[in-house]
């Protein structure tokens, strides 16, 4: 059958000679407190300076007897900072960032795009570095909807064989701002900080077909604030996946300023919401993609991390105040409520995170 070299195969060849504990027997493995990252013929070792160097010694070993060179082996060394896969690691300072030879690729891919014109495959190549960049620096690529959508559709018609790799497509002049802007937006944001923060605020969240409901909880008093309202007539008219994206909206934008800073928790019980929360876009619709960027954009002006879960209905806090007006939540409703959200809070309820 004979083998076909690709970079599945040359993944699996670089972790072998990396000496991966998955990929190796024990005694070819790196020390144990070592976490070993390999991505096709790329290798990084994070630990401990005394095991790093050990695991850097081994793997020499390996590819000795492998007869494998490593590039650059005299001058690989333990580093607090360094690049890998287009990431400037900085654990002195805290800080991740685009590395420099991704910003010069970019670079040069805004000239082109100034130009008006790039080959598919160029258009292509451009928008993985975009999504790559953006995850790195927290750029939410929603806030570049056609942009990303005109990306989609030209990779579809590639894969499609309906355009040439090498044909020009001519870029709109809308389209050719907004990938002007999304370049720069990376270019100039290069680094963000990466801290472990003390979780400050969860919020519940849910929409129905009569309204949108929120519960705020505090996490170091257990203090509890419900939030809710009517839909409009225009509203009503959503699909109930925009209604719940909405709901977010209003949720997180909600969030009180003394919480700049922290960390925020979202629930929600829809997994549309909580697949574009996380992914930071969403191309099916853009009532959706809007509502959930806004929110994620009122987060970021606040600098909060926020993470995102998954709550059954039938245990969202947030439901009640959703489909009845708050002036008709009693006391023992609010304290239904608190007992939803320790049961979410302790895992009581078989959730799925």
């Amino acid at each position: 059958m004979g083998h076909t070299c690709a970079p599945e195969l040359m993944h699996t060849l670089t972790s072998t000679i990396a000496g991966h504990p998955d990929f190796v027997k024990t005694v070819h493995a790196v020390p144990a407190a070592v976490t070993v990252h390999t991505w096709v013929d790329n290798v990084r070792y994070a630990g401990s300076r005394k095991d790093v160097l050990e695991a850097s010694r081994k793997v020499d070993e390996l590819a000795a007897r492998s007869k494998v060179t490593w590039k650059d082996a005299d001058t690989r060394t333990a580093s607090t900072r360094y690049e890998f896969i287009g990431v400037d690691w900085d654990h002195q300072s805290g800080k991740v960032g685009i590395s420099a030879r991704l910003s010069k690729k970019l670079a040069r891919d805004l000239v082109e795009v100034r130009k008006g014109a790039m080959s598919a495959s160029g258009l292509e190549t451009l928008g993985g570095r975009l999504l790559h960049a953006s995850a790195i620096v927290g750029v939410f690529v929603g806030e570049f909807y056609f942009a990303l959508k005109f990306l989609r559709r030209l990779t579809n018609a590639l894969n499609r064989g309906e355009k040439a790799v090498d044909q020009t497509v001519r870029l709109s002049g809308s389209v050719q701002r907004l990938l002007d802007g999304w370049v720069r937006a990376v270019l100039e944001k290069r680094r963000m900080p990466v801290t472990a923060r003390v979780p400050s605020l969860t919020v519940f969240v849910d929409a129905s077909l009569e309204g949108w409901g929120g519960v705020l909880v505090d996490v170091a008093t257990n203090a509890i604030e419900v939030l809710g309202s009517r839909w409009s007539r225009k509203e009503k008219g959503l699909h109930i996946n925009e209604l719940e994206a909405l709901a977010f909206e209003l949720c997180v934008s909600a969030v009180p300023d003394k919480y700049a800073g922290g960390t925020v928790t979202a629930v929600v019980d829809n997994t549309t919401v909580q697949g574009v929360a996380r992914k930071g876009a969403c191309l099916r619709s853009q009532t959706l993609n809007d509502a959930v960027v806004n929110g994620l954009t009122r987060l970021r002006h606040m600098n909060i991390s926020l993470s995102v879960r998954w709550v059954k209905s039938a245990g969202n806090p947030a439901d009640l105040p959703s489909r009845v007006p708050l002036s008709a939540i009693s006391d023992k409703n609010v304290a239904d409520m608190a007992l939803a959200v320790r049961q979410f809070l302790t895992g009581d309820m078989g959730l799925v995170v």
